[in-house]
C-alpha cells in the first residue's frame, strides 16, 4: 500500500518575491498578509513535514516541484525487496549510459545537420520579426534575453516587453530570464508575434492531494 502526495497552487500569488521583506524561513508579503516559506531547495519530506505543521501553508516553490505524485510507502520493504531493487538498478545502468550516449550522438547529428542546412540558405529569405513578450498574466516583460536557436542573432525586449529581430520562417526563438521557464517560439508567416513566457518560481497558497494505491 502506497500513498500518492501531490502538491499545487491553484491560485499562483503574483506579488514580487524580491520586494517582500525577509523572515526567518523565507519572505512576508504585506499584500496577502502571510508568511511565504522558501521551498525551493527542500526535500519532498521537509515540504511534507511543514504542511503537517500547518495546513494553511503558503511557499514559494519551482515549478518542477509542483504536480507530480511524491509516493510515500505504508509498508517497509523487506531486506529482499530492497536487494532486488538495488540488483535491477544496477543492471539498467549500463543500458541507460547506452541510451544516453545514442541520444548524444543524434542530437550532435541533428545539429550538424542543422548548421549546414542554415549556412546553406540564402540571406534574402531574411524576415523582420517584431513582437511584445508577455508573462502567463499577460503583463509585459521588460529585460528578456531573446536568441535566434542555433546563430548569434539575439537582443533583449525594452521596458514595454517589446523587441525587433531578423529571422527566417521555420526558425525558433528562444527567451530567457531568471524568474521564467526558458521558452521556445516557432517562427511563421505572422512578423508580429506575442509569446509568452512561464514563471520558474510559484508563490502562493498550498494545496495537499492525498491518493492510496493497493
Amino acid at each position: 500500500m502506497t500513498r500518492k502526495i501531490t502538491i499545487s497552487i491553484p491560485k499562483p500569488c503574483h506579488e514580487n518575491w524580491h520586494e517582500m521583506s525577509p523572515t526567518e524561513k523565507g519572505k512576508f508579503c504585506s499584500n496577502c498578509q502571510k508568511n511565504v516559506i522558501d521551498f525551493t531547495k527542500s526535500s519532498n519530506r521537509e515540504i511534507l513535514l511543514a504542511y503537517n505543521k500547518n495546513e494553511n501553508l503558503c511557499g514559494r516553490f519551482i515549478v518542477s516541484q509542483l504536480n507530480r505524485d511524491m509516493i510515500i510507502p505504508k509498508e517497509k520493504r523487506s531486506v529482499w525487496m530492497v536487494a532486488a531493487a538495488s540488483i535491477i538498478a544496477f543492471l539498467g545502468l549500463g543500458n541507460q549510459t547506452i541510451k544516453a550516449q545514442e541520444k548524444s550522438k543524434t542530437e550532435q547529428t541533428d545539429r550538424k545537420q542543422l548548421k549546414d542546412s542554415i549556412k546553406s540558405k540564402s540571406k534574402k529569405d531574411f524576415v523582420t520579426y517584431t513582437g511584445t513578450l508577455y508573462d502567463s498574466q499577460d503583463n509585459p516583460l521588460p529585460g528578456v534575453n531573446v536568441k535566434v536557436k542555433q546563430t548569434k542573432v539575439e537582443t533583449k525586449t525594452n521596458f514595454d516587453g517589446e523587441f525587433t529581430i531578423k529571422a527566417k520562417k521555420g526558425y525558433i526563438l528562444i527567451f530567457q530570464h531568471e524568474n521564467f521557464l526558458t521558452t521556445e517560439f516557432k517562427l511563421n508567416n505572422d512578423i508580429k508575434i506575442k509569446p509568452k513566457m512561464r514563471d520558474y518560481f510559484l508563490t502562493g497558497d498550498v494545496v495537499l492531494t492525498e491518493t492510496e494505491d493497493d
